[in-house]
C-alpha cells in the first residue's frame, strides 16, 4: 500500500488533471433566477417543426405589450387573438407527438392567454376611469379561465413527464396559483 503525504497527494491530483503551471480556471457561480414569471427554456432535444413555429408565435406575442392607450387596445388585442389562433392550430399538430413537447406547448399558450388577460383587466380599469363602457366588459373572466385551462394542462403534463420538465412544472403551477380566478 502506498501512502501519500498531503503535499504529494495534492501534487498527484494537480498532475493528474494536467494542471502543472497552467493558470487555474475560476468558476463564477451565476445567479439563478427565482422569478416565477420567467419563461423556462425548452427542456427537450430536437422538437417538431410545429413546436418551433408555436414557440416563435408565442414569443412574438409576448414581446408586444399593450401600450396602455385605449385607442391602441383594439388592434393590439386583434394581433394577440391571431397569435392565439395560430398557436392553437399548431397545438393540434403537436398533440400526436411527444408528451413533454405537448405539455410545454400548453404552458406557452397559457403565457399568451395570461398576457392578454392582464392587459384586458387593465384596459377595463382604464376604460372605466375614463367613463367608457367597453365592449369587452366582463370578458376578463373568460380569458383568465382559458389561461387557467392551459396552465392546468401544462401542470398535468409536466408532473408526469419527468424531471427534465421541473422548471416548466414550477412555472405552470405558479401561473395557476397567481391567477385571480382559480379553476373550478
Amino acid at each position: 500500500m502506498i501512502r501519500l503525504t498531503s503535499t504529494a497527494a495534492l501534487l498527484a491530483l494537480l498532475l493528474a488533471c494536467n494542471r502543472g503551471k497552467e493558470q487555474a480556471v475560476t468558476i463564477v457561480p451565476h445567479e439563478v433566477s427565482t422569478n416565477a414569471d420567467a419563461v423556462p427554456g425548452d427542456p427537450f432535444g430536437s422538437s417538431s417543426a410545429a413546436y418551433e413555429r408555436l414557440r416563435e408565435v408565442t414569443d412574438a406575442a409576448l414581446a408586444v405589450p399593450w401600450s396602455g392607450e385605449l385607442e391602441s387596445f383594439g388592434p393590439w388585442l386583434e394581433e394577440q387573438t391571431i397569435a392565439v389562433e395560430r398557436s392553437l392550430n399548431l397545438l393540434k399538430a403537436i398533440r400526436v407527438g411527444p408528451r413533454d413537447i405537448y405539455a410545454v406547448a400548453n404552458g406557452r399558450i397559457a403565457l399568451v392567454y395570461e398576457h392578454i388577460a392582464l392587459a384586458l383587466t387593465e384596459a377595463s380599469r382604464v376604460a372605466k376611469q375614463a367613463g367608457y363602457d367597453a365592449d369587452w366588459k366582463g370578458q376578463e373572466d373568460l380569458i383568465w379561465d382559458q389561461a387557467n385551462a392551459f396552465w392546468t394542462r401544462c401542470v398535468r403534463g409536466c408532473s408526469t413527464g419527468g424531471t427534465h420538465l421541473d422548471a416548466w412544472d414550477l412555472r405552470c403551477r405558479a401561473g395557476l396559483a397567481k391567477s385571480p380566478r382559480q379553476p373550478k
